[in-house]
């Protein structure tokens, strides 16, 4: 990695640190030379991160509180003397539209604003979701790039469906939220024409060790892995969480880094999708690697997510990233990971 954006040495804002992509997004940075300047609710409640992070290496982590991302001119004060932004934090889904997805929208804004105000930032990334941009398709391929859009999301996200059911609303509450907040930055970013460039990264599901468990518990989509390794109800679960692709948690992380400091990203659309999983894939690497402990019988009828994204250009830049040029951390490798923290009862 050289001839970066920004240089080592200088503190990098980043929201949500406390969370699974987060926290790596943070390790990340200490570990190049950054310093961070973290945003959570509570500082007190995520102190263990410096307890964490700081000590081991030049680079320091600090806490700042931003009790509600979603009041306009919450981040004005906090982002002073920083040369970039990572904004991960977003707002949970709800169970209602019409305060659920303008927060999300009110929350990304926020960042962006906060950053036009500030000439010191040069770069913002956005975490957006793979959600934003597709559900996952099985009938036929469909080629995802720059300008795709879960325009079905934002509808049902607005107007859930009669002859759908109620345990989808949810997931369709957080496709326009998350659709809709990063086309608003996208938006902004036309209308507004700062001065600093953006990146969003659109992750699919997140597998891998998770940094702190004994104060993360089983975060995000760590819990998906965690109910095929428990094997409760998991066939009414996949009825809802379908097959589709993966990226590692580390892998996430290094492409938000990426975005920030490669000067060959601007104005773009980074999307995680390493490799396609289900349940059963798994359950595969479980048993193999715990063959003396029972797991659930393969589900029947999954079909793989038939998505054609540009991992390509993904990958590309996680090798640039990388200390070892290497591309993508597969599935398998990071199923392991997760199986040793159940088996050990960390999660």
């Amino acid at each position: 990695m050289s001839d970066v954006t920004i240089q080592p040495g200088t503190t990098i804002l980043v929201t949500g640190v406390n969370g699974l992509i987060g926290s790596y997004i943070v390790g990340s940075l200490l570990k190049k030379g950054y310093h961070v300047r973290g945003a959570v609710r509570d500082v007190e409640k995520s102190s263990w991160l410096l307890d964490h992070f700081n000590g081991t290496q030049d680079a320091k982590l600090d806490l700042v509180s931003v009790p509600d991302m979603t009041i306009e001119g919450c981040y004005d004060d906090v982002v002073k003397g920083t040369s970039g932004i990572i904004h991960v934090a977003s707002p949970l889904s709800g169970a209602d539209p019409e305060s659920t997805i303008p927060i999300g929208i009110s929350a990304a804004l926020n960042a962006l604003s906060a950053a036009a105000k500030t000439p010191s930032i040069t770069r913002v990334v956005y975490t957006s979701s793979s959600i934003a941009a597709t559900f996952p398709t099985y009938s036929a391929p469909k080629p995802l790039d720059q300008s795709s859009w879960n325009e079905e999301g934002i509808a049902k996200g607005w107007q859930h469906p009669a002859d759908e059911p109620a345990s989808r609303k949810g997931l369709y509450i957080y496709a326009a939220l998350k659709a809709s907040s990063e086309k608003t930055c996208w938006k902004f970013m036309h209308e507004e024409k700062p001065g600093f460039v953006l990146n969003t990264v659109l992750p699919n599901c997140n597998f891998g060790r998770v940094l702190v468990p004994q104060k993360q518990g089983a975060p995000s989509t760590i819990e998906w892995a965690k109910y095929a390794w428990e094997g409760a109800n998991l066939e009414a679960v996949t009825k809802i969480i379908t097959p589709q692709f993966y990226i590692s948690t580390q892998d996430s992380a290094l492409l938000h880094v990426a975005a920030l400091l490669n000067p060959a990203i601007a104005s773009e659309r980074i999307f995680g999708f390493a490799e396609r999983w289900d349940f059963n894939k798994l359950l595969a690497v479980y048993r193999a690697r715990y063959p003396e402990r029972q797991f659930p019988a393969d589900i029947e009828g999954l079909v793989d997510d038939k998505c054609v994204p540009p991992s390509e250009r993904a990958e590309e830049i996680l090798k640039w990233i990388k200390d070892d040029g290497k591309g993508w951390d597969t599935l398998e490798d990071m199923a392991g990971e997760m199986a040793e923290q159940f088996a050990s009862g960390e999660l």
